[in-house]
């Protein structure tokens, strides 16, 4: 494995890289590792991914992932079940032809989506795609991660989310869904 960090990774003088910028790239993957599997195991008890093979957990959780496209939140342990639990929201900001492809895929009823690796930070455009939480408190947690990361932007959901976030989070948000209907757009 350290071999394939420093393939590819001299600089221009063809030098190996430094101790620290090998740390650097250690301490990314175990993050990498641990926010996927942190994820993976909230994703276990959802009926809607138990289907999921390793192959598709590549395109629905890690491509987007590795792109800063997964926002996490996390309880402090405590008494319940449910304390130290992660919650997640999958998003992506696209193009205006990514966006096509996802209204398609809606009309389709497609979930969970399938992007392209590029296709996750595409452009501008922000679409909420899932939200993974065990509860509605961790779901408000993820959600307020959520408006961070998109500055208050325009911010398109997923029809089949919108129901899992409640109206008064997304009024909280300012956000709103697209249905069915704005999808065909």
């Amino acid at each position: 494995m350290a071999d394939e960090l420093t393939e590819g990774a001299s600089d221009k003088n063809g030098d190996a890289p430094s101790k620290q910028d090998l740390e650097h790239v250690g301490a990314i993957r175990e993050r990498l590792r641990t926010a996927f599997g942190q994820v993976v195991l909230a994703m276990m008890v959802l009926p809607r991914y138990r289907h999921l093979s390793l192959a598709e957990l590549q395109r629905v959780l890690l491509d987007p992932l590795v792109r800063d496209r997964v926002a996490l939140a996390q309880t402090t342990e405590g008494q319940t079940p449910i304390d130290g639990a992660a919650g997640a929201v999958i998003w992506a900001s696209v193009s205006e032809q990514v966006d096509a492809k996802i209204r398609e895929q809606i009309r389709a009823g497609v979930f969970p989506l399938r992007l392209e690796p590029d296709d996750w930070t595409s452009g501008e455009i922000n679409w909420l795609l899932d939200v993974i939480a065990p509860s509605q408190d961790m779901t408000r947690r993820v959600m307020a991660n959520m408006k961070k990361l998109t500055k208050g932007g325009d911010l398109r959901i997923h029809p089949l989310v919108t129901g899992m976030i409640g109206a008064d989070t997304l009024r909280e948000m300012g956000a709103q869904s697209v249905s069915e209907a704005e999808a065909e757009k």
